[in-house]
């Protein structure tokens, strides 16, 4: 006998048997042995909000560009009202009625406000040109729907960061997208600018956009998504209906285990400052990072955690003299030091390795010897003309040291592959010794093997009596070369995680802003 299907249940039969507005399926990226997708899918109806969610490394920000054009995927398939879609591009994108407003902002600053807004879309005038009227009207309209505090012909480099997040977002929707991808959009507003953002996008869903929202405030996507598909590793792990699921199960299909809760992993961080190499009294740089005090003694390795842009990059910038900051103290041995730029750090003894050596490490066109060189010539010159043999002399002992694979040591550094640049990094520093050593996020990108060659050398400099600081984007790295974790989480310090509290669960909660 054949039972009746209730109303409820007929619907929910026919939304699964239709083809959704937007599917991707077993989308796969390399990016040289690393694997950012892998077999992930994800899928959205039309007026759907669903939250892409995961930690850092799973591969959120790559399925965004892959829509968006930016980043082409290697394998899998992309629908849009089911008919298979290649993007090739960006162009191909909006074309497709795909926007994407991304974390890292694309506005131009020598361009104004509505310039920036318009741009790749200008609304045509008479003889093919720019009707400057109608399209600083339409963005006065948008700016005022979303109450952004700026004028139509600010730039933005006068503005502040929760200001120029809300442009970005006003820039992809001025496109009337019918997909609108959105990056961490939300990590630098202030709450009433959030709660209105909401506001706008529930209307835009109601209109019919399908809108994917990325974001590491968990407590967000329970008032704005309906859904949320979690990726863990490059895999799409969970598609949640947000109406039955907790936090602590998002949680656990973003890291593979039940979170812990704050209260047992957060240590009160009143470490002693007396006989402290740097202590740090209420800095704070505007936008980025808020009253943040903490203290280091002699040959710590200190880990600074936390998702991407919570204001930990930009603090051990401020360290090194190369992000000013608005208030706050830096001693170091007792000495108050305020850097204006990292000569003086340098000379001072900081040293800073960047992961991102094309722009902040190396210099490409110098050779292995001159790159490991610069360091001591930084700290010590007194503008003496120094010998190609003496270089290479005292700089071939890193290089056997440190085993770093080269040809010869004239050879241009990027001769080498990025494992060994990286070492010719580190070995500069190591050359001259520094008290405090500096580190953001150094191992990105290498192979396991360099790696474990890298936090061998930081262990040796740190039982030598170096003081490390080490931003990291890998959990397991942090927890196993640091001595105590600083969590931050939009810009604050949320938790200090040592001793037996210092464990993968307790780090993800503190992470993620977890009370």
């Amino acid at each position: 006998m054949r039972h009746a299907m209730s109303v409820a249940a007929k619907r929910e039969w026919a939304r699964e048997m239709a083809a959704p507005f937007l599917e991707m399926k077993n989308i796969s990226k390399a990016f040289g042995a690393v694997r950012a997708l892998n077999d992930a899918s994800f899928r959205i109806d039309r007026g759907e909000i669903v939250a892409l969610l995961g930690a850092n490394g799973s591969g959120k920000s790559t399925l965004i560009k892959i829509l968006g054009g930016a980043v082409k995927n290697d394998a899998g398939t992309i629908a849009i009202d089911g008919k298979p879609v290649r993007i090739s591009g960006s162009d191909a994108s909006r074309k497709l009625k795909i926007s994407v407003a991304y974390q890292e902002l694309s506005l131009l600053p020598l361009m104004t406000v509505w310039e920036n807004v318009m741009l790749g879309h200008y609304i045509p005038g008479r003889f093919g040109r720019i009707d400057e009227e109608a399209n600083r009207e339409y963005v006065r309209a948008l700016l005022v729907q979303y109450d952004v505090p700026c004028g139509l012909d600010d730039y933005p480099s006068h503005l502040p960061p929760s200001t120029l997040s809300m442009i970005e977002i006003v820039k992809a929707v001025s496109w009337r997208p019918h997909i609108l991808l959105l990056d961490e959009v939300t990590a630098t507003l202030h709450h009433t600018e959030v709660e209105l953002l909401f506001n706008n996008l529930r209307e835009l869903a109601a209109s019919g956009t399908a809108i994917v929202f990325v974001t590491h405030r968990l407590g967000e996507i329970y008032r704005i998504a309906s859904r949320a598909v979690v990726l863990r590793n490059g895999e799409s792990v969970a598609d949640l209906d947000l109406s039955k699921a907790e936090i602590d199960t998002v949680v656990y299909h973003m890291t593979g285990k039940m979170p812990e809760p704050a209260s047992e992993c957060v240590s009160s961080g009143d470490h002693e400052t007396a006989g402290a190499v740097l202590s740090v009294e209420g800095l704070s740089i505007d936008g980025f990072v808020h009253n943040v005090s903490l203290s280091i003694r002699k040959g710590e390795i200190i880990g600074l955690g936390g998702l991407e842009g919570q204001g930990q990059s930009q603090f051990l910038r401020a360290l090194y003299g190369v992000v000013p900051y608005s208030s706050g103290k830096i001693t170091i041995e007792g000495k108050a030091v305020k850097y204006s730029n990292p000569a003086d750090a340098v000379r001072d003894g900081i040293g800073f390795i960047s992961g991102d050596r094309n722009r902040e490490s190396v210099f490409a066109q110098r050779s292995i010897g001159e790159n490991i060189y610069s360091a001591r010539l930084a700290k010590y010159s007194n503008l003496s003309p120094i010998s190609r043999s003496r270089v290479n002399k005292s700089t071939l002992r890193i290089v056997d040291d440190y085993q770093i694979r080269i040809g010869d040591i004239n050879d241009p550094i990027s001769s080498l592959s990025g494992g060994n640049q990286q070492k010719v990094v580190f070995g500069r520093w190591i050359f001259v010794t520094p008290r405090i050593l500096l580190l953001d996020d150094p191992t990105k990108g290498v192979d396991v093997t360099t790696r474990r060659e890298m936090h061998e050398f930081l262990r040796r400099a740190a039982d030598s009596g170096m003081t490390v600081i080490m931003v990291s984007s890998d959990n397991d790295e942090l927890l196993d070369l640091s001595d105590r974790i600083y969590v931050f989480f939009e810009g604050r310090i949320h938790a200090v995680l040592e001793g037996e509290n210092k464990t993968e669960e307790q780090l993800v909660s503190a992470m993620l802003g977890l009370k």
